[in-house]
Order: structure tokens, then C-alpha cells, then sequence
């Protein structure tokens, strides 16, 4: 039976948080998905990250390393997810194909354009998506009856206009989530994340998921970053990047070395 277990997290009010991966390798994206916090994994408990999403609109991912990835991540207890690259039905088709239960749609301005991800997100009659995909039926039989429940649609609020209009798109029928890019927002409203307009700007968002009864979901950098967002109501963060997590290690390392030879 088709189940989205981060959708259904979300949906019960409370927060899910994931890994964020940018770099094409398939065998980081299954160590991610296997992550577990220790010795619960030996007792059968689920205690790893709820998704892992593969960014194809800033990662580094080729069409082989995208579907490799998605078989591993969806042989686990981990969501599949990925960013497409634009809003462009062909492009979410062909993810939605491989096997991601959501998908992230960047750069979402008004509620046409929300209506627009959402068709291309739902098979008929509720959408546009046309049937195909020979590995959905792995997923169970009732894949092409559920898809249209289970599959996560998020639209991404990343501009000085989507905020101010962030009602009126998440009120979208089919939209499950509101995902707010902080960096590109700051970079549209002509200032720096964390500034006191930036953050109303953030905050106005959340206030209108509340008030339509959409959860609201904001990329973080870390998990110290997310839990603070978590205690404001945000319902959907990564608490870690591969390629950052990996930068921080390597420093981290060459730090002890020269701390020791010190």
C-alpha cells in the first residue's frame, strides 16, 4: 500500500526533517537514506532522516545518477524526494517516473503557476500527469489510485512577490506544502537573510500557511537552524547538505591535525 510517510508527518502537525543532496553519488544518497541514530536500527525503529531529496535544479545530478539514487532511497524507510529545475511538466513527470513520492517546484509566483505544478503532479482528473513509469508499480498496486493523495506537491516561495502573495498561492487546491528558499528571497527583496524586513518576510509566509491550513516548510542549514524554525512552526527542513556536511568534516579534520602539531 502506497504511503508517504513524510506526508503523513507533516499532515499530523508535526515537523520533518531530511538530508539535502546536491552531489551525483548514488552510494552517499544510500549511506543517507541508511543513516540511523544507533541502537534503535537494531530493534527494527525507524531513527534516520524522514526524506532524502536530490536538488536537480542546483545539484549536480545526471538523469543515471538521479534514477540509481531513487532505487536506493526508496528501498529504505526514507522518502524519496527531489527539486526539479523549473516548473515544467515534462521535467516533474519525468522525476515523478522514477519514483519520488514529492517533489519541490522553485520559483513559484503566483497561484497559476501553483495550479500549473499541481496538474502536472496528478494524474487525471484532478491533474495533467499522463501514466507511465515501470517502476511505480513497485510501490504497490495501488500506486495509480494513491499517487494522487501520496505524492508530496510543494511550491517554493523564494521572491518578494510570492511573499506578499503566499495566500493565495498555498490556497491552491493540491498544493501540500509551502517551502521557502530564505537566500533567493533575501536576493529578490534587495537584502541579507536574517534582516528584520527578511524575516517578517519569512514569518508573513508561515502566518499564511496557518491561515489555509498549509503546512510551511524553509531550507536550513543546519539542525540547530532547523529545530529553531521547528519551535516557530515550520514543519519541513533539512538539517544537513551532503556537500556542506562534507566541507565541514574536512575542516574539521585538517583543524585537529594542525591543533595536534601545535
Amino acid at each position: 500500500m502506497l504511503q508517504n510517510q513524510t506526508l503523513s508527518k507533516i499532515r499530523n502537525g508535526q515537523a520533518a526533517m531530511g538530508l539535502w543532496m546536491n552531489a551525483d553519488s548514488v552510494l552517499m544518497a544510500e549511506l543517507g537514506a541508511r543513516a540511523e541514530l544507533g541502537a534503535r536500527a537494531e530493534l527494527g525503529a525507524r531513527d534516520g532522516f524522514d526524506w532524502v531529496l536530490l536538488d536537480a535544479q542546483h545539484g549536480h545530478w545526471d538523469y543515471a545518477g538521479l534514477v540509481a539514487a531513487t532505487q536506493v532511497i526508496s528501498a529504505t524507510q526514507a522518502t524519496p524526494l527531489a527539486r526539479v529545475a523549473r516548473n515544467d511538466p515534462a521535467l516533474i513527470g519525468k522525476l515523478l517516473d522514477m519514483g519520488m513520492l514529492g517533489i519541490v517546484v522553485p520559483l513559484v509566483n503566483s497561484p497559476e503557476e501553483a495550479a500549473a505544478a499541481v496538474a502536472a503532479s496528478r494524474y487525471p482528473p484532478q491533474g495533467q500527469r499522463s501514466l507511465g513509469g515501470p517502476r511505480l508499480g513497485l510501490y504497490g498496486a495501488d500506486y495509480f489510485t494513491a499517487a494522487n493523495s501520496e505524492v508530496l506537491v510543494s511550491v517554493m516561495i523564494e521572491t518578494d512577490q510570492a511573499a506578499h502573495d503566499a495566500e493565495a498561492i498555498l490556497a491552491v487546491p493540491g498544493v501540500d506544502l509551502g517551502f521557502i528558499g530564505p537566500a533567493d528571497l533575501a536576493l529578490a527583496m534587495g537584502t541579507t537573510p536574517g534582516t528584520p524586513d527578511h524575516e517578517a518576510a519569512v514569518q508573513r509566509v508561515l502566518q499564511a500557511g496557518q491561515s489555509v491550513g498549509v503546512p510551511v516548510g524553509i531550507y536550513c542549514g543546519n539542525a540547530q537552524e532547523a529545530l529553531r524554525r521547528a519551535k516557530q512552526g515550520f514543519q519541513f527542513m533539512p538539517i544537513m547538505t551532503d556537500l556542506g556536511a562534507y566541507q565541514q568534516a574536512l575542516r574539521q579534520a585538517i583543524g585537529d591535525w594542525k591543533a595536534g602539531q601545535a
